[in-house]
């Protein structure tokens, strides 16, 4: 069987971060990435390390929704029976609800398959306490983990932090939870995990995601600095996840928005492309789809 990791966590909390750090940790072992997004297009798939392994990318949902679950079954066999990987990494979107989990790894086309050998969580100490009284994903994602990073340790205060841990322990009182920053800890440490055999039987359920709205925005045209921070601003306190390229003051640029940051880095010279995902709450198509087209010029 292939044994299989899998990293969870919710929108922005660090997962591409450390799945380019698995991706040279296992350097020389055949590696295979499944890369879940809840987005029409691929975003992380662009970031990650160039290495020697094999990207799969499923895109539209989440893969602990039953509208990829049928996709996500048929890659993770196909993976398992034609790549033949010595190790599978899986990225689950931000919005998994994992209380599925146990329930699609026991099914016998993929037991038969891949071994679940850990399952890691990352946690955002900047958002986690809001968000786990009003949307289920983190929890449960929380709960399924048998390692958990509580992450940008230090974005919060150390009183913050504590407040974190402490609720992530009650969640999860059997898994590991480890203090990080940068999703930096020694990697070795997963290797001594060994999830147990998942007793859970049964089809899964047709469980969906929390209510959230996610809208993939392409055009051609560029921004310039003003017409960039309206659209933003029209955006609102709904935003929870912005990610993509866009073209700004000539420059294509990497936009890497959470709830509580936006990081914006050049990448080169403006090619008039624009790609975004934008993930949030309240959100309404027309509106956002208006303020996006509204704001870009052409030249």
């Amino acid at each position: 069987m292939i044994p299989t990791i899998l990293l969870t966590g919710f929108l922005g909390a660090g997962k591409t971060t450390l799945l380019n750090r698995l991706v040279e940790h296992y350097a020389g072992r055949r590696l295979v990435l499944l890369v879940n997004e809840f987005g029409a297009i691929g975003i992380d798939g662009r970031l990650l390390r160039q290495g020697d392994y094999e990207l799969v990318e499923l895109n539209r949902g989440s893969l602990f929704c039953i509208c990829v679950r049928t996709d996500f079954i048929a890659e993770v066999e196909r993976i398992a029976h034609q790549l033949r990987p010595d190790l599978l990494l899986i990225e689950a979107t931000g919005l998994a609800d994992t209380t599925e989990m146990e329930k699609m790894f026991a099914l016998p086309t993929l037991r038969s398959a891949v071994e679940l050998v850990a399952c890691v969580c990352l946690v955002d100490c900047q958002t986690f306490l809001k968000l786990k009284d009003v949307l289920r994903a983190p929890v449960s994602q929380v709960q399924s983990a048998d390692l958990i990073l509580v992450n940008k340790c230090d974005l919060v205060s150390a009183e913050q932090v504590e407040q974190v841990v402490a609720a992530v322990r009650q969640l999860a009182p059997g898994a590991q939870v480890l203090r990080t920053q940068f999703a930096e800890f020694p990697l070795n440490v997963l290797d001594n995990i060994r999830r147990p055999q998942s007793p859970a039987s049964g089809p899964p359920g047709e469980g969906r995601p929390d209510r959230v709205f996610s809208y993939t925005l392409q055009a051609e045209g560029e921004f310039d600095r003003g017409g960039w921070q309206r659209f933003v601003a029209s955006l609102g306190p709904g935003l929870m996840r912005m990610k993509g390229f866009i073209s700004l003051d000539g420059q294509r640029t990497y936009v890497d928005a959470t709830m509580t940051n936006m990081s914006m880095m050049a990448t080169g010279a403006a090619d008039g492309r624009n790609e975004l995902v934008v993930i949030g709450q309240g959100l309404h198509r027309a509106q956002v789809e208006s303020s996006f087209l509204g704001e870009l010029r052409h030249r």
